[in-house]
């Protein structure tokens, strides 16, 4: 039998009750288990934080995080606005490459500590563009293979540029390309291309030639100001009409290098001018005209510098250079520079030719000017224009000298307590005269114009103070109500008479008078000025009326009918004229209506005959004038001695009256038919047809 206790759980319910025992602790896990845990902690905070870090990467990469910092901000500005907006800022401030791609990314973490932590204000932000990021696949890659592009009005090459030393000097693409302009973001900055090409330097002065930018046929074609086909073909220097374009020496002065360096050791450098470049252009890209004092290639519109006289003859030329310069004259505000100022020609671009004067002891070449100057860059027939401007100017300075010293007795003569006034009024007024009568018209007749018709609301406005009952005649005066292109080369075109169908056509009475424009007669759409309009445009007007004077306009008509002289030829009176019929008799119909007569009038007086005469005269004359022009053309390809040319010339000349006398031979037809008879008479001759 076991004798030993039972134990406490097999125990009777009964009994009394113990305190149980505590349970026993679990066993602590095994160190393999605990390594787990750290490691899947580790790498979870290890994600967490890579994660953090690619996003804050490609963030601090992009462009639009450039622009937080806020000394950034107008340089993304100006990318925004660039053509290159498009393209991420590390694409071109990063060579291509898994490096350089690398670098770029982290240098952004960098530069936001530097920004926190105020680093960045011990030094400027400062980024440089390589080679390598221009010519890197899908961008410029091709640009030196592409030839000579158009830039402004210049062609330029890149591979000129870019392959070969330039005075000796490597560039790269940001010598021309400026990484920052104001605004703007790599765009061409002219005064690099001006501080290299216009430096002087006795190594390379061939970099200074004008031809070396602009070419030829760039300057020969009608979409320019000027087309310079003229002065090529006369062989002009471009220092013939401009002077003076280039302003500035592009000099370094040492105080420029204080910007950056102090160091002795390197400022003693100063005169090693291929180290400094190599340094701070090849190896560093610094802008040029951080040391460099800039060069200007501009037109100067200062007649003073322009001038190759005014060294000399200080204080001479002043009306011209008031009238060139179209500032100075009395009572105008606004300046109207000639437009040769404007583009920068020197006085020695129409001065051009050379005669001797001076008295004994002098004796001296004195540059002057003329219709051929004009003519050998605007081409033949611009002295036509000059002859114009010339004649308005005569013609207006004759009248408004005449209303001038009218109005000069009447002010003398008026109010007392009126006379300083209108004699301030008149002074001026005189002086604007002087200005023209001196200064000559042909250097601004624009301006000169104005001055006139200026002066003469001067002498009005006196004559009004002075209570004079005198009213100037201002025909010649009135100025065109509308702008008109035109007149910038045909100022003065109202002064002058030309012929139109074989009749005198007189400017002022339907410019001045009328205020017929331009356009109305003539065109530039086949041929610069040609008549447009019909006869019929005319005879509107002024074959109104039947009482008028027909000689007025067809001068030319009556000298054939009446009898006179045309040209060499003495022309006896129509048997008509004889009679003393006159115009009306034929050409104003039963209606009273101004026509072109058939020959019904003809039967009306004569017999029923002479329907058939008037026809035989006018065919007639139709196939005798082919004959004399076929005859002209046949002589006119041959040679001719001097005194044959000058018969050929009449000839022409009467036969370019019979067309513009319209009647063909009508209005005189015993003269018509003499004249073509002698003249293929003549002609045959000389045995040249």
């Amino acid at each position: 039998m076991d004798n030993s206790p039972m134990p406490a759980s097999e125990q009777p319910v009964s009994g009394p009750k113990l305190p149980a025992y505590p349970a026993a602790a679990p066993a602590a896990p095994a160190p393999r288990k605990k390594r787990k845990i750290r490691l899947k902690t580790v790498l979870i905070a290890l994600g967490i934080l890579l994660v953090v870090f690619v996003a804050s990467i490609e963030l601090t990469s992009t462009s639009k995080f450039c622009s937080v910092c806020h000394y950034m901000k107008p340089f993304y500005q100006s990318w925004q606005a660039s053509s290159h907006k498009k393209i991420e800022c590390k694409v071109c401030h990063y060579p291509p490459g898994f490096a350089n791609t690398m670098k770029a990314k982290m240098e952004g973490l960098v530069m936001v500590g530097r920004y926190w932590t105020k680093l960045y204000l011990k030094s400027k932000p400062w980024a440089e563009i390589q080679d390598e990021s221009c010519l890197q696949k899908g961008c410029h890659d091709r640009r030196l293979l592409e030839g000579p592009v158009k830039f402004k009005s210049v062609a330029f090459d890149h591979k000129a540029h870019f392959a070969d030393l330039k005075r000796g000097k490597q560039l790269r693409c940001t010598s021309c390309h400026s990484q920052i302009v104001q605004g703007q973001h790599i765009t061409v900055t002219e005064s690099s291309c001006f501080l290299c090409h216009f430096k002087k330097t006795e190594n390379t002065p061939e970099v200074s030639a004008c031809t070396k930018c602009h070419k030829q046929d760039q300057l020969t074609t009608d979409t320019v100001r000027y087309n310079h086909t003229a002065v090529y073909a006369n062989n002009f220097k471009c220092d013939k009409c401009h002077s003076q374009v280039i302003v500035g020496d592009g000099a370094v002065p040492k105080e420029n290098c204080y910007k950056c360096h102090f160091e002795k050791e390197r400022l003693d450098k100063y005169a090693d001018t291929v180290l400094i470049h190599n340094t701070h252009i090849a190896k560093n890209k610094i802008e040029c005209t951080q040391c460099h004092l800039a060069i200007q290639h501009k037109i100067v519109k200062d007649v003073e510098t322009i001038a190759d006289c005014v060294t000399c003859h200080t204080g001479a030329h002043q009306s011209q250079k008031i009238l060139y310069t179209g500032q100075g004259g009395k009572g105008i505000d606004h300046i109207m520079p000639n437009v040769m100022l404007e583009k920068g020609l020197s006085c020695k671009g129409c001065h051009m030719f050379h005669e001797e004067s001076g008295g004994r002891l002098v004796k001296s070449e004195i540059s002057i000017s003329g219709d051929r100057a004009c003519e050998s860059c605007h081409g033949t027939g611009f002295r036509r224009i000059l002859k114009s401007w010339e004649e308005s100017t005569k013609f207006k300075l004759q009248a408004i000298n005449a209303i001038y010293r009218q109005a000069l007795q009447d002010v003398k003569a008026g109010p007392a307590a009126q006379q300083k006034a209108a004699g301030a009024l008149l002074e001026e007024a005189a002086f604007n005269i002087d200005v023209v009568d001196r200064g000559k018209s042909v250097h601004n007749i624009s301006y000169a114009q104005e001055l006139l018709h200026v002066s003469l609301d001067k002498i009005e406005e006196a004559l009004k103070l002075a209570g004079s009952a005198y009213k100037p005649d201002r025909t010649s005066f009135k100025e065109q109500k509308t702008p008109n292109a035109c007149l910038n080369c045909h100022q003065g075109i109202d002064e002058t008479t030309g012929p139109a169908f074989g009749m005198n056509f007189p400017h002022k009475k339907h410019v001045a008078a009328q205020d017929l424009a331009c356009e109305k007669c003539h065109s530039n759409a086949k041929r610069h000025g040609e008549i447009i309009a019909p006869k019929s445009f005319c005879t509107s007007c002024h074959h109104k009326d039947p009482q008028k004077e027909c000689v007025a306009c067809h001068a030319l008509q009556k000298t054939i009918y009446q009898g006179g002289t045309l040209g060499e030829a003495k022309i006896a009176k129509d048997v008509m004229a004889e009679a003393e019929t006159d115009c009306k008799a034929c050409h104003v119909d039963q209606q009273k209506r101004i026509v072109r007569p058939t020959s019904a009038p003809c039967v009306e007086c004569h017999d029923k005959s002479f329907d058939k005469t008037f026809a035989d005269w006018r065919e007639g004359f139709r196939k005798k004038r082919e004959e004399v022009r076929a005859a002209f053309q046949a002589v006119n390809r041959t040679s001719l001695a001097e005194p044959q040319k000058a018969e050929l010339a009449a000839a022409e000349a009467l036969l370019q009256a019979l067309d513009q006398d319209g009647s063909l031979g009508v209005h005189n037809h015993a003269f018509a038919d003499d004249s073509l008879t002698k003249t293929l008479a003549k002609f045959k001759s000389w045995g040249k047809i």
